[in-house]
């Protein structure tokens, strides 16, 4: 596939609207009804539950939950409020504890650096025949059931350390099992990630197809709600919050590298306005190449002075932007 098929592949992103429908009834306004009970919370420091939402025959996935019962998992049962989802697995007295028992078991097997790339639960379906969907973690209250848990955003949690906190280039991608030397279609996704939820960026690494053809891919955690799960993603649909470029007017910057050949390679500028809004604010991603036959990436930055943005590969201006002010919005 040419870089510049890649690249339009990139730059799309579907933003769905939903309208709101206000139904109004004649007659004078029903009685409004009294407030529901304010909801306990987790507080800090309190415990956690562990359960697996799993597909596969029932009997191999109460095997493959007892199998995960190890220190410091506590082999207990919750008394008290909605059963976590899946299979219970058992509790943690933190949740430092919880978030390393999510890293140890969201991705297993395969090589960084042979052909077959770690796989989301890996080590379950190898043991057990079942496939993972989700590692849940559920608050415990003082009194041992259940409780909601409000999570913080993805750079306030006590992650280890290897997680950095990430954000789409786009407001919603599909996520793959594996990663190929070629996109491949949506109907293969073994998820869909938004921007409302909460990722981290564990590693990269490029597969590459026998006529030379690359892409780059991101190993990814997802958190939404109180399910993790572990996935791929192409690298140009994410960027690591450490690589972004603060501009003016709120605006950020992050040059990514997508794809290359034995001729050339291509990365994604992309640009975000404001903190979460993806919804069109900001300029299209750009597609950038690069004349380069060396299998290795060349180093790739971007200065910004003043108001002009530079994307530099290996040295060499590729592209350069005139940020123009954002106008202010017109009061009436």
């Amino acid at each position: 596939m040419r870089p510049a098929v890649l690249t339009a592949i990139f730059v799309i992103a579907i933003s769905v609207p939903f309208a709101l429908v206000q139904l109004v009834q004649a007659g004078p306004p029903p009685a409004e009804p009294p407030p529901e009970p304010a909801q306990d919370l987790v507080p800090a420091g309190e415990s956690f539950w562990l359960s697996l939402e799993l597909v596969g025959p029932r009997g191999a996935q109460i095997d493959a939950a007892r199998a995960l019962l190890e220190p410091p998992v506590v082999d207990a049962l919750p008394r008290g409020g909605s059963p976590p989802p899946g299979e219970l697995v058992g509790r943690v007295d933190s949740l430092e504890q919880a978030l390393r028992w999510v890293e140890q078991h969201a991705f297993a097997g395969g090589d960084f650096d042979g052909d077959v790339a770690p796989l989301p639960g890996g080590a379950i379906l190898r043991d057990h025949g079942v496939h993972l969907t989700a590692l849940v973690v559920t608050g415990a209250g003082p009194s041992g059931g259940t409780l909601p848990y409000p999570w913080p955003p993805a750079a306030a949690l006590p992650t280890p350390s290897a997680w950095q906190p990430a954000s789409l280039t786009v407001t919603r991608a599909p996520v793959f099992a594996a990663p190929s030397p070629r996109l491949p279609p949506a109907s293969e996704r073994y998820a869909e990630v938004g921007v409302a939820d909460s990722l981290w960026q564990l590693g990269a690494l490029e597969r590459c197809s026998s006529a030379g053809e690359c892409l780059r891919w991101a190993q990814i955690l997802v958190r939404q709600g109180d399910r993790f799960y572990g996935a791929w993603i192409p690298a140009g649909l994410i960027v690591a919050e450490r690589e972004w470029i603060a501009g003016p007017d709120q605006r950020r910057f992050a040059l990514l590298a997508s794809h290359r050949d034995r001729a050339g390679l291509g990365y994604v500028l992309v640009e975000l306005r404001g903190d979460r809004d993806r919804s069109g604010a900001g300029e299209a991603p750009r597609g950038i190449t690069h004349a380069h036959a060396d299998p290795t990436w060349p180093s790739a930055t971007l200065q910004l002075l003043g108001q002009q943005l530079l994307a530099l590969i290996d040295g060499e201006p590729k592209l350069s932007l005139e940020l123009v002010p954002t106008p202010s919005p017109q009061l009436r």
